[in-house]
């Protein structure tokens, strides 16, 4: 799916960034020029973001958990 469509900048892109460390919007605007046109994507770009750190977070917190039992 498109999420900047002036860029033409779909999701999955956006994912595999996240996955290889690109973990800031600043950081996703200089890798894959999202959100630097009109800025309607930004939001969209914003839960993915969230979403990333979520998942980042819940996996470290499993990770902490295992060592404490």
């Amino acid at each position: 799916m498109i999420v900047c469509i002036c860029n033409n900048v779909k999701d999955r892109q956006i994912k595999a960034a996240l996955a290889s460390g690109v973990d800031s919007m600043d950081a996703l605007k200089e890798a894959l020029d999202v959100a630097t046109c009109c800025g309607c994507c930004e939001p969209m770009v914003n839960d993915y973001l969230e979403e990333h750190h979520a998942m980042s977070y819940d996996s470290e917190l499993v990770s902490q958990l295992a060592y404490a039992v």
